[in-house]
Formats: structure tokens, C-alpha cells, sequence
């Protein structure tokens, strides 16, 4: 009985030190060829940083590819590259949230894509759903429930992407829908690969 009770103990408290990182719904969207081409996956992640007070966003691309050639082609020229966004914003904006009531702060960050950073602005409305059946208040911290929602558009000519093989010149737009935050522990930095450190 010791013996179980000392098991079941160490298992809990391995798994209360690893993080489930939650993806977020994502939807992209571009034009090739006069042609519009959009897919939806759970393909971002979103990290908040108490240390350093900076928001983390990343994408892969290559999460959205269906394994059709015909359906992902106008893909191939975005799944060479990890999308991150960094930007500063104040843990104070994750306080006083509730179903009806809301903040919506612009952050002035960076963006990386294809081995470029660029300066970007971003809107992100931030709510909670802490009465809601998708609330989802697991790991006990403050932005358990806090959700976001926001979208930008990227120029391909500003990260040279116009230069790959299907020669994207329109803007491709970007949207993230009821955005889940990660808190950033020490053992998920490795995920943000550079721009950790940017």
C-alpha cells in the first residue's frame, strides 16, 4: 500500500510540472493566381511571459497543410518558416475581464517570417469566458480564461516572400479567434526558438 501511495504521489507531481501547451484557432488566407485560398487549423500558440511582460505568438504554417497537393500548394512558399510575433504588453491588461467586459490594447511589436523581423502593430481584444463551456481553467493561473481575439495582414514583398517559387504579392491575411493563453515556463522557451531572445 506504501508502495502505491508513493507511486501515485510521484506521478502527481510529474505531470503537475509539465505544461500542455493549448493551440489556438487560426485562420489564413491568401491569394494566388486571382484565386482565393484560405485554411483553418489549431496551428498558433500564444505565450504570456511574466518575467519579461511580452506576448509570444507562433505559427506554423506547416500545421495547415491538408496532404492534398492540389489544396496545399499555395502553402509550400509560407511552410519554410515559423511566423513569431513578440510584443510588450503589462500583465495588468489580463485584470478586471469578465464576459461583458473587455480591453483592447495595440501592441507595438515585431514580427518574424522567413528569416526577416519587421516592425508590426497589432489590435488584441481580450475577454474572458469564465462562465462559458469553453472556459478552460486547468493549470490555475490568471490567463487560464482569459481569451483573444485579433488579425493582421503581411505584405509578402516585406519579408521577401514574393521572391518564392508562386510569387505571393497579396497581402495574406492573418486572424487568431478565441486565442488561448500559455504562461511561458522555463522548459517551453526552446519553443520560441530566437525570438525568445530578440
Amino acid at each position: 500500500m506504501r508502495l502505491f501511495i508513493l507511486l501515485l504521489t510521484f506521478a502527481t507531481v510529474t505531470n503537475s510540472r509539465a505544461q500542455s501547451i493549448i493551440s489556438s484557432n487560426t485562420y489564413i488566407q491568401a491569394c494566388l493566381d486571382k484565386t482565393q485560398c484560405s485554411a483553418i487549423n489549431n496551428s498558433s500558440y500564444l505565450f504570456y511571459d511574466e518575467n519579461s511582460s511580452n506576448l509570444f505568438l507562433k505559427i506554423d504554417f506547416a500545421s495547415f497543410k491538408t496532404g492534398q497537393d492540389s489544396i496545399d500548394d499555395w502553402l509550400n512558399d509560407l511552410t519554410g518558416t515559423f511566423l513569431y510575433f513578440k510584443a510588450p504588453l503589462q500583465q495588468e491588461a489580463f485584470r478586471g475581464l469578465s464576459n461583458h467586459n473587455h480591453k483592447t490594447v495595440t501592441l507595438n511589436g515585431q514580427l518574424f517570417l522567413n528569416g526577416l523581423w519587421r516592425n508590426k502593430s497589432i489590435e488584441l481584444t481580450l475577454f474572458t469566458s469564465d462562465n462559458s463551456i469553453i472556459s478552460t481553467n486547468t493549470n490555475g493561473n490568471l490567463y487560464d480564461d482569459v481569451k483573444a481575439n485579433f488579425s493582421f495582414s503581411i505584405s509578402p514583398k516585406d519579408y521577401k516572400l514574393h521572391k518564392k517559387a508562386h510569387h505571393l504579392r497579396k497581402s495574406i491575411f492573418v486572424a487568431i479567434s478565441l486565442g488561448r493563453f500559455n504562461l511561458l515556463l522555463p522548459d517551453a522557451k526552446h519553443l520560441l526558438g530566437e525570438a525568445y531572445d530578440h
